[in-house]
C-alpha cells in the first residue's frame, strides 16, 4: 500500500517526491518507509529533491493519534524512532531539499519540513506542532529543530500551546524562505531545485554540510571545517568553471564541467 502513497520522479538532476495519502497524508509506518525508501535510492546524479503533497490544502497532518491512543508504548517507541531516522535523512543526504507547504502542515508534517533545506509556503499555509494540545510532545525532531530555526521565543510558544502560525508569520520567522501562490507552490519548489540542479553540486553539497552542522560544532571547529571543505570544493571542475566564467564575463556552465570530470 505504501507504493500507492508515494510517488518519486526523477529528470534532469531533479528528484520530485510527491505524498498522497489521503485524507491528510497522515504518516504511519508504511508511509514513513516509502518515503525513506525513495529518499534512500538517490543517487549522484540526483542534485536537488523536493518533496510536496498531491493532496489539495495539506502537505501533510502528522500521526496517527488513535493508534497512538491504542498501541503499547513498546510499539510506539519504534515508531518514533522511525520519525526520526526518516525525517533526518532529508538532512544527511548530499543534495539540497525542498518542501512545498501550500496548506496545513502540523506535527510530523513540519518536523519533516524542518529537516529540508528550503520551504517554500502559500497564503493559506499553516504550521504548527499541536502535540502538546493532547498531552504529547514533538518526538522526531520538533522541539530541537524548531528552536534552532527560529529561536528559543516563538518556538517555545508554539511547542508549549501548539499554535499554528500562517505562510506569512513563516516568512516573517524564518521558518519559511521563499513565497508561492496557493497552488504554484510546487512549480516554485521545482523552479528552484532545477536551479539548484543546475548549479556547482560540489559548492551547494559542502555548504548544505557546513550549514546543518554550524548549529552543533563551537565556531572553531566549524572554522575549521569550512576551510577543509573550501579546499575540497576548489578542486573541483565545477569551480574552477565558475571561477573562469566569472573572469571571462561569461555564463558558467556547470553541466559542462560536470561531464568532463565524468570522462
Amino acid at each position: 500500500m505504501s507504493a500507492e502513497w508515494t510517488a518519486l520522479e526523477q529528470r534532469d538532476g531533479v528528484a520530485h517526491l510527491r505524498l498522497a495519502r489521503p485524507p491528510v497524508n497522515q504518516f504511519d509506518a508504511p508511509l514513513l518507509e516509502g518515503v525513506a525508501a525513495a529518499v534512500a535510492s538517490l543517487g549522484p546524479e540526483t542534485r536537488a529533491l523536493v518533496i510536496s503533497s498531491d493532496l489539495d490544502g495539506c502537505f501533510a497532518a502528522g500521526g496517527d493519534i488513535p493508534w497512538m491512543a491504542a498501541a503499547p508504548l513498546a510499539e510506539q517507541l519504534p515508531f518514533v524512532a522511525l520519525c526520526q531516522d526518516t525525517y533526518t535523512a532529508f538532512e544527511r543526504i548530499a543534495c539540497p531539499s525542498i518542501a512545498a507547504i501550500d496548506g496545513h502542515c502540523l506535527g510530523g508534517g513540519l518536523e519533516l519540513a524542518l529537516c529540508c533545506d528550503i520551504r517554500v509556503v502559500t497564503a493559506r499555509s499553516r504550521l504548527g506542532l499541536p502535540e502538546a494540545t493532547v498531552g504529547l510532545i514533538a518526538g522526531a525532531g520538533g522541539t530541537q529543530r524548531l528552536v534552532r530555526a527560529i529561536g528559543q521565543g516563538v518556538a517555545r510558544d508554539m511547542l508549549l500551546t501548539g499554535r499554528r502560525i500562517d505562510g506569512e508569520e513563516a516568512l516573517a520567522l524564518g521558518l519559511a524562505s521563499r513565497r508561492a501562490e496557493p497552488g504554484e507552490c510546487t512549480v516554485t519548489a521545482l523552479e528552484i531545485a532545477r536551479g539548484l540542479a543546475a548549479g556547482p553540486a560540489e559548492a551547494i553539497a559542502a555548504s548544505k554540510r557546513l550549514a546543518v552542522a554550524a548549529s552543533e560544532l563551537p565556531i572553531e571547529a566549524g572554522l575549521e571545517r569550512e576551510r577543509a571543505e573550501w579546499a575540497d570544493v576548489r578542486r573541483s571542475a565545477s569551480t574552477q568553471e565558475g571561477l573562469e566564467a566569472f573572469a571571462a564575463g561569461r555564463t558558467p556552465d556547470f553541466d559542462a564541467a560536470r561531464r568532463g570530470e565524468a570522462a
